[in-house]
């Protein structure tokens, strides 16, 4: 029997691109562009999760799907691989793709280039897709470029001044975690001779259990491959171009780059076990960590404009889940990955509800705006939901996955980690609260008093979050399901090696 879902979960969006310029075309004609364009984007994204879910309870059972592309065995054959860590990234990137989808229907309408903006979306999926289902490291780093090419698009898509230089900040930096990314790659394969995941790991994991110690070609490979990774994901000290790219880019992007793509990097941390070069990375993952989580938020402290102030928020939740991927343990684990799962949703909808004052007023800056509540009900409380979230407030979801990596700090000996994680929150809380009551309370400015709500289009992928967040809060249960399985992969990557290699 094939498994088909893998390749396919990959191949409709990057179908999709590709179709998505001749449908203009056509559509041109009829003088329907952006409707059958826009419509078709959202059909594929739909098709695609309802490919991804359909895998889910084979996975959640314990199974490993391997899609063997031609035919050929791993590890001489390119395979792609789906366990419980691949799984809950591929649900995430098609269920808030989807959304965003859906929302850039009437949020990107007005934009002259929207079959453009269609085919980058989907191909952006497309590469995120194959990121985290690929067997090998090789078409990790053909998978991440397509990602990165398209996201450097995204990010200059208006083509004004800070469009293009967020975008070419982006693209200069990005391009550096790449090149760094593919040297690793390259030591590896000249090191072991294999680039297959399972047979890297069977390989240096023979190699560090021998007598003789590990290569130091190995542990440059894996600071390499580390600092790559870094790069990518936006941890500081390399987070100088995120905050520029998620202000300029247009506000449906910054959702997209913000929730799945911003944590695409943290899936391939949780991947390191898999490939265990000889030395411990977690020290280095917890201080990334707790950096990453202060600056975030005293850089968000301050900041004046409406998106700018979530990108810094970006940067310090994704310390939460490095530092409890680092911490090594099972609460850690469970914690962090949890948490990325939180994070994408609450941080999507966040940016939705920036775009949707920007779309309505013109303007994201706090000092202009004010006592919005009165004309964007739906927004405002859509907005003071993700504020809670994510500043760990219960019961929504938010806290369930922050106050498991508290116990985890502290059940790893370490409540130092709990206190400032704990701190951090309470920073985080004041910062929204600042923003909430800077944009939807206080007095309301004279040109904004006919200011309506935003479109349904935009208010429904808006809600469905909402919904998720409350949902999963009052039921974490819910969203341990879906991160236990996952934990449970990065702990046992032996399984997955005996799988992948032993299932040939």
């Amino acid at each position: 029997m094939i498994e088909i879902p893998p390749i396919v979960a990959i191949v409709l969006p990057l179908f999709g691109a590709f179709l998505t310029p001749i449908i203009a075309i056509v559509s041109r004609r009829f003088d329907v562009e952006r409707k059958v364009c826009g419509w078709f984007m959202v059909a594929i994204m739909i098709a695609m999760l309802l490919v991804v879910v359909s895998m889910g309870a084979r996975v959640w059972g314990g199974e490993i799907i391997i899609y063997k592309l031609g035919g050929w065995d791993p590890p001489w054959g390119i395979n792609l691989a789906i366990d419980g860590l691949a799984f809950q990234m591929a649900l995430m990137i098609a269920g808030l793709g989807t959304l965003v989808a859906i929302y850039s229907l009437a949020y990107m309408k007005r934009d002259s280039r929207f079959d453009l903006y269609c085919t980058l979306i989907l191909l952006i999926t497309a590469g995120m897709m194959g990121i985290v289902l690929t067997g090998d490291l090789f078409n990790f780093y053909v998978f991440l470029e397509i990602t990165c090419i398209s996201s450097y698009a995204l990010v200059a898509f208006r083509r004004n001044s800070d469009a293009v230089e967020a975008g070419i900040k982006y693209m200069i930096i990005g391009s550096l975690g790449t090149s760094i990314l593919l040297l690793s790659i390259t030591m590896l394969y000249g090191s072991i001779g294999s680039l297959n995941i399972a047979d890297l790991g069977q390989k240096l994991a023979m190699a560090k259990a021998g007598a003789e110690p590990v290569p130091m070609i190995l542990v440059v490979a894996l600071a390499l491959f580390v600092t790559g990774i870094m790069i990518k994901v936006a941890m500081v000290p390399f987070h100088a171009w995120l905050a520029d790219a998620l202000t300029a880019a247009p506000t449906a992007i910054s959702a997209l780059l913000a929730g799945p793509v911003a944590v695409i990097g943290i899936y391939w941390v949780a991947r390191i076990p898999y490939l265990p070069f000889g030395m411990p990375v977690g020290v280095i993952l917890v201080a990334l960590g707790i950096i990453s989580m202060v600056v975030g938020v005293l850089m968000a402290l301050v900041q004046t404009d409406f998106k700018r102030m979530l990108a810094y928020h970006v940067i310090s939740q994704k310390g939460y889940m490095v530092l409890g991927i680092g911490l090594g343990t099972t609460l850690g684990l469970q914690g962090g990955l949890f948490h990325l799962l939180n994070h994408s949703t609450y941080k999507c909808m966040l940016f939705m509800c920036a775009g949707a004052v920007l779309h309505r007023t013109g303007s994201q800056k706090f000092d202009e705006l004010g006592g919005l509540s009165k004309n964007m009900p739906i927004t405002s409380s859509v907005f003071l939901i993700g504020a809670l979230a994510i500043s760990g407030i219960p019961p929504l979801n938010g806290f369930a996955s922050k106050y498991t990596i508290y116990l985890a700090g502290v059940d790893a000996g370490q409540p130092i980690i709990t206190a400032i994680a704990v701190l951090v929150s309470a920073l985080t809380l004041a910062s929204f609260l600042k923003a909430f009551s800077s944009v939807f309370l206080g007095q309301r400015p004279e040109r904004f008093k006919d200011v309506k709500e935003a479109p349904m289009q935009m208010l429904f992928p808006m809600c469905v979050m909402a919904a998720i967040c409350i949902v999963i809060g009052l039921l974490p249960a819910l969203g341990f399901n879906i991160a236990g399985p996952a934990q449970t992969a990065a702990m046992n990557p032996g399984n997955y090696i005996s799988q992948v290699l032993g299932g040939t």
